[in-house]
């Protein structure tokens, strides 16, 4: 059984060992295709929260070790932006009666933590634009196995949506995922 808690903090500690931030910084200033696709370096962490006292104990973990982060599309708040958010469909209508935060942003997408589960969700509200039978890319069980296998692993490409519906390998070109398989944190 993979202890995801424990690999979420050896990869957040390997990236800070690797000074990774100043190297995908680097690479942005550097490569002219990376800074004309991207805003911004495609990684950052902040310095940890320094009172959990109000943060739910399935989010601990992670804010523990940074205040939110940014990595590659994956945009994990800041605990003090965290705010309550209700899944909807393209007619804006709830989804169901799910009790959720949204606790990041993707490009097109909110990045959902379930109050009640502590599933991690990936929601895309526009889905029926792409006649998908549901709006939830992504659905792990915890923050920790969230930022192990989607935002610091291979499940990155997923982000966009199921695989096979991808018109592309866009994770191909993507520099947050090409820096995962340099450091061998994805594989695939």
């Amino acid at each position: 059984m993979t202890d995801h808690l424990a690999e979420m903090r050896d990869k957040i500690a390997r990236l800070r060992a690797l000074d990774a931030e100043a190297e995908l910084e680097r690479r942005w200033d550097e490569d002219d295709d990376y800074a004309e696709r991207y805003n911004e370096s495609r990684l950052a962490l902040y310095d940890p929260v320094t009172s959990l006292d109000g943060v739910p104990a399935g989010l601990a973990g992670f804010y523990a070790l940074t205040d939110g982060a940014r990595f590659g599309d994956v945009d994990i708040r800041a605990y003090r932006d965290v705010r309550p958010q209700v899944a909807v469909d393209y007619l804006g209508e709830p989804v169901d009666d799910g009790d959720r935060l949204q606790i990041g942003d993707l490009p097109q997408d909110m990045l959902m933590w379930d109050r009640k589960t502590e599933h991690v969700i990936v929601y895309f509200d526009l889905y029926f634009k792409y006649r998908w039978d549901s709006g939830i890319l992504v659905e792990v069980a915890d923050m920790a196995e969230f930022v192990n296998t989607v935002a610091l692993g291979d499940r990155y490409r997923e982000i966009r949506g199921p695989l096979d519906k991808q018109s592309s390998p866009w994770w191909e070109e993507d520099p947050w995922y090409r820096y995962l398989r340099e450091t061998g944190m994805a594989t695939a």
